[in-house]
């Protein structure tokens, strides 16, 4: 009898928004858009008098966190597993860290 490896993800995530995202990317584009939207604008007020080019140039400073976190969840995979980032670290995080100690008999 011949074994073969099957892959996690019997089908490629679908792109159902335009043909560009699939749902789950146009989340983590919508959640990270909300989070920027709420404390961008309070940073460029904070930051105005001192210039508004510096104001500009440090709300992108601190943008660009929350950036980096939606790209990499949001549009990375894990080449070696066929897998989106966000569903690897999930498995990654519920995952034991104990399986217990057998021993034999009694």
């Amino acid at each position: 009898m011949r074994l073969e490896k099957v892959p996690v993800d019997m089908s490629s995530e679908q792109k159902e928004i335009m043909g560009i995202l699939s749902k789950r990317q146009l989340g983590y584009l919508v959640g990270g858009g909300v989070i920027l939207y709420a404390y961008i604008p309070f940073i460029f007020k904070l930051m105005f008098p001192l210039g508004w080019l510096f104001a500009f140039i440090f709300s992108l400073i601190t943008a660009f966190p929350v950036l980096a976190i939606v790209g990499f969840f949001g549009f990375l995979k894990v080449s070696k597993l066929n897998m989106n980032r966000d569903a690897y670290f999930l498995i990654k995080l519920t995952k034991k860290s104990q399986y217990g100690s057998w021993r034999k008999g009694f």
